[in-house]
């Protein structure tokens, strides 16, 4: 909307009539009431009957003055070719004093022409029916001015991070269901820019947005020519409510500033075009791993839709073949093997879609992300930081090697004319960094062939201390590519770690060129046998829309919960910034219950709580909760809250803010901004059970301090770490104990850590015990005894076998009295971290 700043001030002629004596005490505007339905493109005059009259009987109207946002011109015409509301102030002064008074004035969008399907379609109108505030979006660092220049609409972009920031369109295009529409344009841009055009609904609340042509991506790039544009989609809705949407933000990689221009914008009803296009699947991938003994259904999760005929999922067909390529009706996932897996579907004008998945049958998933950049070869090597790179000799007698991509085989081809001095593999490496996590197992894999027949090893190595994740020696290299794979499991944390080819002097070394492929590192899909074992999980969630700049975080401080936020980029909505409590309530329908809750900030805030169904329950949300006015002084807020009718749904609990606070970030003179709470409390009124876990910002989760016997002490989280305080000791080595009980274990070989420190010099005990099976110990000497030395953190390693599977495993830590010549002592015990994870290197 054009903006200009007019002060007009009228004077008209005619005599000033004297007041017979009475004294002005006010003035009284006449006819400038609030006009809600100025038609778009009609003449408007703000002064005509304006009136201002003083009590003292006088006429002030030529005296009147006004002030306003508005376009209006020196004969006070109202630009009405500029739809949305404004605001014109009138003043009249006299004698130095002024009265005043607003008036809201709306102009109506321009009517589509009889015919017409969109409004302004020419944009002989200027902007009118373009730029509605419930369409237009800026978001995400984007920005827009829209304006038009005769009859060319322009906008002026600053691309956001998404297709949609920003974009601009209109609503209420009436499609009528089943008809096939063509919508066309012409354009142009200053620079070269790819936009995505979008037909559907847009939405106040999820989803958010309707699709009118749903999988049909409709991308165009302009140029700085005018080019005409146009697709045809049929509508399969019965929604008049829809519109055309233009977006102008990123789409794919091409984030481009430009200055867009249109010259007109068209949708007619159209005839479709012959179905060319096949159905699309959406779940497959090229290949997927699961588990021996698992359970599959080839179509879990897939589904095919085609452009014309709509979800064809129920017509997918799957012809199954075995490791020896025979077609078989079942998949035997008893035993380690390979399928290949051919889906097909066809839509009625007979075009088919095809995809080939490759199934194996492991003993182990593994993720999907390659841990490993570019190790397909697909992409030249970063000019800047390469993904691969070459280490050589360089002293004595220099090894000489040279690394390319080929670019046309997507390969890494190394020529090996002289291997150093020295007689070690190691001269000639060939190197990517990695970081990789203690307790982890990893896979890897790796294609290679050589001109001539020769060996070569490979080793993942920590630099500095050249700890050895793994080694694999005299690797058999031919003119073939051969596929080589090895599991390992990570034994410590590492970072900057090597992964590394080494190509020199082996023990059957030959002067050739080695080639690589498909190069990958994958981690294996592994359930944590010790949950919360870092006892980083509090129970909540600092929600906050980093995607567009924002920086926040939560922790416990000093017994509180801490909501710290550094940087926040207000983008005028209230769930950009979230406390989310991450556990799920399961409340009885239609019941009273009870949330309290202490609350203080660094700076005054309204936080609006709800409790929320979700998207499965329409985010129905079951209270009508006051907004709560934060302050910096602590404040006990209780809130009544009456469950829906459904009860079956679990509900989620949430504080949302993001209305609250304006943009900025935290610097060396400005402050984060931190909300502050504790003592979080949600009972249900009748029987009065507390359903919030570690309201007290105190619980260490998921394990539990037991005084059995004569034992006292207690167990809190404070800083990350579960602080035991025993008090006392009980006869028996468990009286007191900290514990967590393991779902279960597999067969195989495990190592179980233990870090740990004390405020006295003393043994502990830890054991894994069978409730169960007679309180029978699985570690190799019925239990493992240590000293741990006053204030110095122990970090305790025990490796034990797992013969047959094992349920309800208790991972027990002794501080009671152990007996013997071992030192049991009271004293503050500090746990930092618990793991027990099985180790593949054995």
């Amino acid at each position: 909307m054009k903006k200009a700043l007019l002060l007009v001030g009228l004077l008209f002629s005619g005599l000033f009539l004297a007041s017979c004596g009475k004294t002005l005490g006010n003035i009284e505007f006449r006819g400038a009431d609030d006009v809600a339905n100025i038609k778009f493109g009609s003449e408007f005059n703000v002064l005509a009957g304006v009136k201002a009259i003083g009590d003292d009987g006088t006429d002030y109207s030529d005296k009147i003055t006004y002030i306003t946002s508005a376009t209006v011109s020196s004969s006070h015409l109202l630009d009405t070719q500029d739809p949305g509301q404004v605001v014109i102030k009138y003043n009249v002064e006299v004698n130095g004093e002024t009265w005043s008074r607003f008036r809201y004035l709306t102009v109506l969008d321009p009517e589509a022409v009889e015919g017409q399907m969109l409004v302004n379609k020419d944009f002989s109108a200027g902007v009118g029916g373009w730029n509605s505030d419930s369409v237009v979006y800026i978001s995400d660092g984007a920005a827009m001015t829209l304006s038009a220049v005769d009859g060319i609409l322009q906008a002026d972009v600053v691309a956001g991070a998404n297709s949609y920031t920003p974009r601009f369109g209109q609503m209420n295009v009436p499609f009528e269901q089943d008809k096939t529409y063509e919508v066309s344009f012409r354009a142009k841009s200053s620079a070269e820019k790819v936009i995505n055009v979008n037909v559907g609904e847009l939405l106040t609340a999820a989803p958010y947005f309707i699709d009118f042509k749903e999988k049909q991506t409709e991308n165009f790039t302009l140029t700085t020519e005018w080019q005409e544009f146009s697709f045809k989609f049929t509508h399969k809705l019965d929604n008049k409510r829809g519109g055309i949407l233009f977006e102008l933000g990123t789409v794919g990689t091409n984030k481009v500033d430009a200055l867009v221009e249109f010259d007109w914008v068209d949708v007619e009803e159209s005839i479709a075009d012959p179905d060319t296009k096949a159905p699309e699947f959406t779940g497959l991938a090229v290949s997927k791993s699961i588990l021996v003994g698992a359970t599959f259904n080839p179509l879990a999760g897939v589904s095919a839709y085609d452009l014309v005929d709509g979800d064809l999922t129920s017509e997918i067909a799957v012809e199954v073949k075995d490791a020896d390529g025979v077609v078989v009706t079942e998949i035997d996932t008893t035993e380690e093997t390979t399928y290949t897996l051919t889906y097909t579907v066809s839509d009625a004008a007979l075009n088919e879609a095809s995809f080939v998945m490759t199934l194996e049958i492991v003993g182990m998933q593994f993720s999907d992300t390659n841990l490993i950049k570019n190790g397909d070869f697909s992409q030249p090597l970063d000019e800047v930081t390469p993904e691969w790179s070459m280490w050589l000799q360089e002293w004595d007698d220099v090894a000489v090697a040279t690394g390319t991509v080929n670019e046309v085989d997507e390969t890494f081809e190394i020529v090996i004319s002289n291997p150093g001095s020295g007689g070690e593999a190691w001269t000639v490496q060939f190197i990517q960094r990695v970081s990789l996590i203690e307790g982890k197992t990893y896979r890897v894999r790796f294609d290679v062939k050589s001109s001539v027949t020769r060996d070569i090893d490979f080793v993942i190595t920590e630099d500095v201390t050249y700890f050895e994740h793994i080694k694999a020696v005299a690797i058999d290299v031919t003119d073939e590519f051969t596929t080589f794979e090895y599991i390992f499991t990570a034994l410590k944390s590492t970072a900057d770690t090597k992964f590394e080819f080494d190509l020199g002097t082996t023990a059957n070394y030959q002067a050739s060129t080695l080639t690589f492929d498909n190069i990958s590192l994958h981690e294996a899909v592994l359930d944590e046998n010790i949950v919360n074992g870092d006892f980083g999980y509090i129970g909540w969630q600092a929600f906050h829309n980093d995607w567009e700049g924002s920086v926040a975080n939560m922790a416990i401080v000093d017994g509180e919960f801490v909501y710290t936020l550094n940087k926040y980029n207000d983008t005028g909505n209230s769930y950009s910034l979230q406390l989310i409590y991450l556990e799920k309530f399961i409340l009885a329908p239609n019941t009273a219950y009870t949330f309290k809750i202490d609350l203080y900030a660094t700076q005054e805030l309204t936080l609006s709580p709800f409790f929320t169904q979700g998207e499965g329950g329409g985010w129905n949300n079951i209270s009508t909760l006051t907004a709560l006015e934060v302050t910096a002084t602590k404040q006990t807020f209780v809130i009544p809250v009456v469950s829906g009718a459904n009860g079956e749904l679990p509900y989620e609990f949430k504080f949302e803010f993001g209305n609250a606070i304006e943009s900025f970030e935290a610097s060396e003179t400005v402050n984060p901004i931190k909300v502050m709470f504790d003592n979080v409390s949600f009972i249900e009124d009748e029987t009065t059970v507390e359903l919030m876990k570690n309201g007290n910002a105190e619980t260490v989760e998921d394990f539990f301090y037991d005084n059995s016997g004569a034992g006292e002490g207690t167990m809190v989280l404070e800083n990350g770490q579960a602080v035991i305080d025993v008090t006392a000791l009980g006869g028996e080595a468990y009286t007191p104990h900290f514990y967590q009980i393991i779902d279960q274990l597999t067969p195989g070989s495990y190592r179980l850590k233990l870090v740990i420190s004390s405020s006295v010099t003393r043994d502990f005990r830890v054991n894994l015990v069978l409730p169960e099976a007679g309180w029978v110990s699985l570690l190799p000497e019925t239990k493992y005894d240590f000293n741990v030395e006053k204030d110095v953190e122990k970090v305790v390693y025990v490796d034990f076998t797992v013969a047959n599977l094992v349920t309800n495993v208790k991972l027990e830590l002794d501080f009671g009295t152990l007996g013997g010549e071992l030192v049991s002592e009271v004293g503050q015990f500090v746990i930092s971290e618990v793991m027990v994870y099985q180790n593949l290197n054995s």
